[in-house]
């Protein structure tokens, strides 16, 4: 138990600059310009790149029907909307049961801390023990679905299609992010989910939005809306990664791009479409139809 007289300084880490409770409360801030922007691009990023997740995709291949499709595909979103309150409240227990992380800047340990300060003894090192699990399983259930959905989509886009085109889409899948990876080198682990979640609400959510709810999207509209949203959300999360530190508004929108290119992905492709309007496809009303209405619903 650490305390100081109200006005002190905190001590810190000699490696670490001067701190206060800002970390904690506004994580985007940490020397950054447009903290607010930052913060408001990730948390959209969070909201519209669920959409494309494999939890959610998967669904409509794992299930015998479009019925049980459908009620799964909704019970996923409501599922995630429950864990996503769990980190606001771990980080809210951690500051309070472990404020001396906060000096030496390992603040991403107390997810491994927090447990014991909670429950001493025993009981603290069962619920670590269950966190790592945890933790683990995610890791690889989140990998896995990733993989499938990539793979499927290389055997049937890119290769001749079959067990052998999904098998080689599979190797291709996990080899080129571990190559990835081994060139960016250590990076922050809840920074990475946001960059992949930023890639899919550029590119796969404005498509599925469109795809869903408006008749007059067209294949090059669509295509179009996915090589701009997807193209350039890579490339402002390529140039983060590997350029370096940048200043002003240039690193706010590289870190963060969503806030800009989730909309202007959705209007390329309105815009494309429209621009194209009669290559709608002719089955689009019917597709839409048997989208929408209940499954006994015949559609002609």
């Amino acid at each position: 138990e650490l305390l100081f007289p109200r006005g002190a300084a905190v001590p810190h880490a000699d490696r670490l600059p001067a701190r206060d409770g800002g970390p904690w409360t506004m994580p985007s801030a940490r020397g950054r310009d447009h903290a607010l922007y930052t913060t408001y691009s990730a948390l959209l990023a969070v909201l519209l790149g669920t959409m494309g997740l494999p939890h959610i995709l998967m669904r409509f291949y794992t299930n015998t029907c479009g019925r049980a499709a459908r009620r799964t595909a909704a019970m996923v979103p409501a599922l995630l909307s429950v864990f996503y309150l769990f980190p606001a409240l771990y980080g809210t227990l951690g500051r309070l049961y472990t404020p001396e992380l906060l000096m030496t800047g390992d603040t991403d340990a107390t997810i491994l801390t927090l447990p014991r300060r909670l429950a001493p003894g025993l009981p603290g090192s069962l619920l670590v023990g269950l966190v790592a699990a945890g933790a683990f399983a995610a890791f690889i259930s989140t990998t896995c679905g990733i993989v499938v959905a990539m793979a499927g989509t290389l055997a049937q886009c890119v290769l001749r299609g079959g067990t052998g085109g999904f098998r080689v889409g599979a190797v291709v899948s996990l080899v080129v992010p571990l190559c990835v990876a081994a060139t960016v080198g250590t990076q922050n682990a809840a920074g990475l989910v946001t960059l992949a979640l930023t890639v899919s609400a550029c590119s796969l959510c404005p498509l599925l939005l469109l795809g869903l709810w408006w008749r007059r999207l067209t294949p090059l509209g669509a295509g179009a809306g996915l090589v701009f949203g997807g193209g350039l959300a890579v490339a402002a999360c390529g140039a983060g990664l590997f350029l370096g530190p940048r200043h002003g508004w240039a690193e706010a929108i590289l870190a963060q791009p969503a806030l800009v290119l989730a909309p202007a992905a959705l209007a390329v492709m309105v815009g494309v479409s429209l621009a194209s309007r009669r290559s709608v496809p002719a089955r689009a009303d019917r597709a839409l139809a048997r989208m929408h209405l209940p499954e006994e619903v015949v559609v002609h």
